[in-house]
């Protein structure tokens, strides 16, 4: 069971997981493309921080490069998605 000590840890990782909701409704009703993008990367920015929180709670490194991960794949397919929206391709 979860000790104390990590109470206002897991508080956060629930109140950014509840965060995403409202973009999850952004990004499927995103007026533009680009509204997409920001909300996508958003997203990913988020789960980033979820990813740093577990670590924390959970006391292993595995989390912290999840979201290396995370972060690295999030940049380039923001680069590409950004790459088609310059040719005008989407």
């Amino acid at each position: 069971m979860a000790s104390s000590e990590y109470i206002l840890e897991y508080l956060v990782v629930i109140a950014l997981g509840l965060f995403t909701l409202p973009l999850l409704y952004r990004l499927g009703r995103g007026p533009t493309t680009s509204d997409r993008l920001l909300t996508l990367e958003l997203i990913g920015a988020l789960g980033v921080l979820i990813l740093v929180g577990l670590s924390v709670i959970a006391g292993r490194t595995i989390y912290l490069d999840l979201a290396i991960l995370l972060t690295l794949f999030s940049f380039l397919g923001t680069l590409i998605v950004a790459r088609y929206l310059e040719r005008g391709l989407l």
